[in-house]
C-alpha cells in the first residue's frame, strides 16, 4: 500500500499593529466610559472592538506610533476620535502529497501573506465608521483557491450606532462586514486561511443584563483571486437568522439559533438547484479556570432541488 502523509510547517513572521477601533469595551457593550489607564486594548481578532479612548491622555501615549491609535477629532469629548492601523501575517506552509495520493505528489512549498490597513472615526459614543482594505497574497502556492489570495480589495466598511433603547443597549451595523458565534465551527471569519470571509449585511443586538438578542441578514461576500477590486455579493447567495443568549443559567451560558442559508443554481456532484437550508442549534457552555466545557445540538433540512429533501441531526460535546 502505498504511504501516504502530509508535511505542514507553519511559520508566523509576524503581526503588526497600529490600530484602530471600536469606541466601544471589546464585549459589545456600547454604554461610554471614562478611559483609565489599565484599560490600554490589546490587538483582539476584530480590530474594530478595540477601544482606545484610554489614550485621550496624552501622558499615556508612551509606545511608538500611538499617535496614530488615537487621533482627537473633538477638544471636549474622549469619545470623539479617528485611529489608524495595520495586520501583517506572513505563513510559510510546505506540503507532501497534498492531494492525499491522487494527482501531482510533489512538495510545494510557498508563502501566504495577509496585509489589512483600517481606519477607525468615531465622532461620538454612538457612532462609529470602520473601513478596512486588504491584500493578501500567495506567493508559489500550484493550487490558488479563493481564501489562498485577494489582491488588494475592500475587506470591511460598515457604520454603527449604538444607544440605550428598553433598559438595555441596542447596536446596529450596517456595511460589509464579519461576524462569528461561539467557537466559530457554524459562523465564523474564517482566520486560518490566508481571505477572512466578510458579509454584505445588517445586524442588530440588543443587550440587558443577563440577556442578549442579535438579528442578521446578510449576502455572503464572494472572494475572486483575480485582480483588485472584484469582490461581490449578490442575492444569488444569502443567509440570515437570530439568535438568543442567557447568561448565568447554572454555571454556564445557553444560546440558542435559528438561520436560514439560501443558495440559487447551487451545483454538487449528485445535483443542482435552489438550495434552502434551514438551521438550528443550541449550545451550553461552561467555562471555569482552565477547564471548559461545550455541548452542542445542530439540525438542518435541505433541499438542493424541486424534488429532493433532507434533514440532518448532529450532536456534539467537547471538553478542555
Amino acid at each position: 500500500m502505498h504511504a501516504r502523509h502530509a508535511l505542514w510547517i507553519s511559520l508566523l513572521v509576524g503581526t503588526v499593529a497600529c490600530v484602530a477601533a471600536h469606541g466601544t469595551r471589546a464585549d459589545d457593550s456600547t454604554t461610554p466610559i471614562i478611559p483609565q489607564a489599565h484599560d490600554r486594548p490589546k490587538i483582539g481578532l476584530n480590530r474594530w472592538q478595540e477601544d482606545w479612548s484610554v489614550l485621550a491622555d496624552p501622558a499615556l501615549r508612551t509606545e511608538p506610533l500611538d499617535d496614530l491609535k488615537y487621533i482627537p477629532l473633538s477638544s471636549g469629548d474622549p469619545n470623539s476620535y479617528a485611529s489608524l492601523g495595520l495586520n501583517l501575517r506572513e505563513r510559510v506552509e510546505s506540503t507532501l502529497n497534498g492531494p492525499f495520493g491522487i494527482g501531482d505528489s510533489r512538495r510545494n512549498t510557498y508563502l501566504i501573506q495577509r496585509l489589512e490597513l483600517h481606519a477607525d472615526i468615531r465622532p461620538n459614543a454612538h457612532w462609529q465608521i470602520f473601513v478596512q482594505l486588504q491584500d493578501d497574497r500567495a506567493v508559489g502556492k500550484d493550487l490558488i483557491a479563493p481564501p489562498d489570495k485577494d489582491p488588494l480589495d475592500l475587506e470591511q466598511a460598515f457604520v454603527t450606532y449604538s444607544d440605550e433603547f428598553g433598559g438595555g443597549q441596542l447596536k446596529v451595523r450596517v456595511g460589509r462586514q464579519q461576524m462569528g458565534f461561539d467557537l466559530q465551527r457554524f459562523v465564523g471569519v474564517r482566520d486560518g486561511p490566508n481571505v477572512r470571509q466578510s458579509f454584505d449585511a445588517v445586524w442588530a443586538d440588543w443587550e440587558r443584563s443577563a440577556w442578549r438578542l442579535i438579528s442578521f441578514w446578510s449576502h455572503p461576500v464572494q472572494n475572486v483571486p483575480d485582480k483588485p477590486f472584484d469582490d461581490s455579493s449578490s442575492r444569488a447567495l444569502q443567509y440570515g437568522g437570530f439568535r438568543i443568549e442567557r447568561k448565568d443559567v447554572g454555571p454556564g451560558k445557553l444560546s440558542a439559533y435559528y438561520s436560514r442559508y439560501d443558495a440559487d443554481a447551487a451545483h454538487y456532484l449528485d445535483g443542482s438547484g435552489n438550495e434552502r437550508r434551514d438551521n438550528v442549534d443550541v449550545r451550553y457552555a461552561i467555562a471555569r479556570g482552565a477547564v471548559s466545557a461545550d455541548w452542542r445540538f445542530n439540525s438542518y433540512a435541505l433541499a438542493p432541488g424541486d424534488d429532493q429533501t433532507g434533514i440532518s441531526w448532529v450532536s456534539e460535546r467537547s471538553v478542555s
